[in-house]
């Protein structure tokens, strides 16, 4: 069988690789974007899925900001769906 010289299909492990590094890099931007607000997430896992972010644990506001916590966690979830390779924000 002669060689071909077209481009070589990516394998299953190259996608996975792939995804993952995705995944990393929206997770880093999700921490780097919550420490942007005036919100303790210390207590905050994320995990990141094919584009879905969750968030477990406490978000709590810093102290002397509560009156402006429920504003500032709207803005922080809008502002991680705006995020790049975002598509959900899961809160549960």
């Amino acid at each position: 069988m002669p060689p071909t010289n077209g481009p070589k299909k990516p394998d299953a492990t190259q996608a996975a690789m792939k995804e993952k590094l995705i995944n990393n890099e929206i997770g880093r931007n999700v921490r780097r974007e919550m420490g942007k607000y005036a919100l303790d997430c210390s207590k905050v896992t994320v995990a990141v899925r094919r584009g879905t972010v969750s968030l477990f644990g406490k978000i709590a506001p810093l102290n002397g900001k509560e009156s402006i916590y429920e504003d500032e966690v709207k803005s922080l979830l809008k502002a991680l769906h705006a995020l790049p390779h975002v598509h959900n924000v899961v809160r549960p």
